[in-house]
């Protein structure tokens, strides 16, 4: 029933609880493994095929005030010590959660600790440490000095002898009970990070840079039995079968955890803790066995900030690359579990599950890693930066962290109570809300609530909606809270026995508020000028009315594209489009800027542009308006306009007025005057002709056309007796001609002037 049914019967229930409206109802459907973690877990474990349920119960039950809990041993009573930096402490917590401080060495980190079978402590100290032995009695001595830079694991074998895993010669030491130690392997790489004993009593080391896990026999005779893809092997486990599981870790160009975790060197400047940002892994779906995840695709984490003290040393540990390595007792090998953007760091094996940390808000994952599932489960989060230590003692499973430093006692029954908070999601705009509806299982003695809440900024804020609920009916209930723009909704799942509630999917619709069209531009075209609304508002309210100016190079002027003896019509065209992305229709209205009424030109529209006949208005200035509506997509009582007003443009269909002032003839030479004048337009040109020959330009006394009225002076010398023509004519900037003649009379040859 996911998504099928599920979304039907929603559908079903939206008919009575939304109305029918042009925009389109949408549903925010969180159900799968990567859509929950982009929400956050609080008590809660989330299964690989998206099913929440209440986590084991997990609490934090010692918190050494360190930034970096780096080691975790347990003895043989039950007590569980923790190695932490970078002030060099090492602290013991009792099976009661009594907890003291057993040892302080010089050097600030203690990466390995081990117990010996007689309960000796043996601490691991870097840079330039050294292996302490720490009695019962708290007596400590030198136990062993590797000189070298680090100590990164020990690790006693059957007969109690002891390994050290060094770097940064990537050297591996075996010391007896007497502290005498020699040269064991030297692996020629950089670090050997982890150290396991295999059933047959041989050594696993794991390397870095080059990914290489080593079987080394008592001889100290090595054999590569893997080689990663990724350049560090972090941490090894062993089940009872003999398969070996590797933590692996980094990426293109990094070096691996030796460079996050160490301490600055001795005189660098102490910093304070940088805040560790992480994302989720996006590639979840693909951690079935076999499966690689493609590179690029990234997910959001949880939506927390992370805490933070104040350490000696800044810890920077960001998002890189991790995966899980089996390997089976014929050798062959199989990646079970990988991520592009979390690290794994702590490993764990416990009745056939694989138990490993990350740096993604530390969270413990519990893989089955039997051969017929492959069941992976967000076992819990930490809400540390990171988790870097496991360990398993009697039925209970402890986590280390870091940043800040804690040790977590996970148990193996549920908690009575966990939540979920799902992401914030933005609609994008201003929206009702229809049904929440989830779909799960409730046992007897567990019940399963969730609320909601609605604000209108991107992160809650005490400016949002109280959290209403709690909503219980899983066929779905109608929201409460009040339209906004942002949405969020979270679950709390209760039990008062050993049975946990699951939820499997919540789907919540909603439906974006109708908002009005937007009108960008509206452009006016004439034969002589082009006119707009510039720097309008694109988005006007019923019933307004929005002034304008016109764009740059507004007015006369503009050499028509016509030609003189045909009129162009008036073209208004205009860009429009609606946030709901409903269909527009248009009206266009027209009036004389001295008229109060507007007058209809055409409505109805689909096209973005229409034409007017100039001849169809008197002259005069005009304004035009467009109204843009959506009332093909939405009931009339849920219908938005707008509106946008054109720039002003002028309508001009009277030619201009030639007259003649006055005229003088001087022997064979006339000299005329004219004037040109235009009721609405400015003149653009004048031309002469003398007896209906060719068109001569001419200027007007001041020496250039630009005015509605110009005098014109024109000289004709050399004239035969007789009578002339001469003629003058004007244009105007919408295309109108004038003309105008003068009867000039020359005397001689029999002929007399008027």
């Amino acid at each position: 029933m996911k998504p099928g049914r599920f979304l039907c019967r929603i559908l079903l229930l939206l008919a009575v609880a939304l109305p029918a409206l042009g925009v389109e109802t949408t549903f925010w459907q969180v159900g799968s493994f990567d859509e929950f973690l982009q929400g956050t877990l609080t008590g809660l474990s989330l299964s690989k095929q998206g099913d929440l349920t209440l986590a084991p119960e997990a609490r934090a039950v010692f918190n050494p005030e360190e930034p970096f809990a780096l080691s975790l041993a347990r003895d043989s009573r039950g007590d569980i010590y923790m190695g932490t930096g970078h002030q060099g402490k090492v602290f013991r917590v009792s099976p009661d959660q009594k907890s003291s401080l057993v040892y302080t060495a010089q050097e600030p980190d203690i990466f390995a600790l081990a117990v010996s079978p007689d309960g000796d402590l043996f601490v691991g100290s870097s840079p330039e440490g050294k292996v302490y032995k720490v009695t019962p009695d708290g007596k400590s001595t030198v136990f062993y000095n590797p000189k070298t830079k680090y100590i990164w694991a020990l690790q006693f074998d059957t007969q109690g002898r002891l390994y050290v895993a060094t770097g940064d010669q990537g050297k591996i030491f075996r010391v007896d009970a007497s502290g005498k130690g020699e040269l064991f392997f030297d692996s020629k790489q950089t670090h050997v990070m982890c150290l396991r004993l295999d059933l047959k009593g041989n050594i696993l080391a794991g390397s870095v840079p080059n990914g290489l896990i080593y079987r080394i026999s008592p001889e100290g005779k090595a054999f590569v039995i893997y080689e990663s893809s990724l350049p560090e092997v972090h941490d090894l486990a062993v089940d009872p079968q003999g398969r070996i599981f590797a933590a692996t870790l980094g990426g293109s160009g990094t070096k691996g955890s030796p460079d996050l975790l160490m301490a600055p060197p001795q005189g660098a400047a102490n910093g304070g803790v940088m805040t560790v940002t992480v994302t989720a892994s996006s590639d979840s779906e693909a951690t079935a066995r076999g499966q690689t995840p493609p590179p690029e695709t990234k997910n959001p984490s949880f939506n927390r900030s992370t805490p933070q003290i104040s350490p000696a040393f800044p810890l920077q540990i960001g998002s890189g690359h991790g995966a899980l390595i089996e390997i089976f007792p014929d050798s062959s090998a199989e990646t079970i579990w990988s991520s592009n953007n979390e690290s794994i760091f702590g490993l764990a094996v416990r009745n056939g599950h694989v138990l490993f940390t990350t740096d993604s808000n530390g969270r413990v994952f519990d893989l089955d890693a039997h051969s017929d599932s492959d069941k992976l489960t967000i076992l819990t989060e930490t809400h540390e930066s990171l988790a870097t230590r496991l360990l398993i003692s009697g039925t209970d499973l402890y986590a280390a962290t870091s940043n800040v430093a804690k040790l977590f006692k996970i148990g193996s029954s549920p908690t009575h109570e966990g939540t979920f908070e799902s992401s914030v999601k933005d609609t994008k705009f201003i929206s009702h809300w229809g049904v929440l509806a989830w779909r799960g299982e409730v046992p007897a003695g567990c019940t399963l609530e969730l609320y909601a809440r609605s604000g209108n900024s991107e992160h809650p804020d005490p400016t949002w909606s109280d959290w209403a609920g709690p909503y219980t009916n899983l066929d779905g209930n109608a929201l409460t809270i009040p339209p906004a723009r942002y949405i969020q909704w979270k679950s709390v799942l209760r039990t008062s026995g050993s049975d946990s509630p699951t939820l499997d999917e919540v789907t919540l619709a909603y439906l974006n508020q109708n908002l009005p069209p937007q009108i960008h531009s509206l452009i006016v075209s004439t034969s002589s000028e082009r006119t707009g609304a510039a720097g309008a508002s694109p988005i006007m309210p019923l019933d307004g009315r929005l002034n304008v100016t016109s764009v740059a190079g507004m007015g006369f002027g503009t050499q028509p594209q016509t030609n003189t003896t045909g009129r162009s019509p008036i073209t208004l065209a205009w860009l429009a489009d609606d946030p709901n992305g409903d269909q527009l229709v248009y009206a266009l209205y027209v009036k004389a800027t001295d008229e109060e009424e507007w007058h209809l030109l055409k409505d109805k529209l689909h096209q973005t542009s229409y034409s007017i006949d100039p001849t169809n208005l008197a002259d005069g200035k005009y304004v035009a308006r467009l109204v843009a509506s959506d009332e093909e997509s939405n009931p009339p009582a849920l219908q938005r306009k707008a509106e946008l007003l054109s720039a002003p443009f002028w309508v001009d269909n009277t030619p201009p007025d030639v007259n003649i002032l006055s005229q003088n003839v001087s022997g064979a030479s006339a000299e005329v005057h004219f004037s040109a004048e235009d009721s609405t337009s400015p003149l653009r040109s004048a031309e002469m002709s003398l007896d209906g020959q060719d068109w001569h330009d001419i200027l007007p006394d001041d020496g250039i056309v630009d005015s509605r009225k110009e005098t014109f002076t024109v000289k004709v010398p050399h004239l035969a007796p007789g009578e002339h023509i001469l003629a003058l004519r004007a244009s105007d900037t919408s295309g109108n001609i004038g003309v105008g003649k003068a009867i000039i009379r020359i005397p001689g040859g029999g002929s007399h002037q008027d």
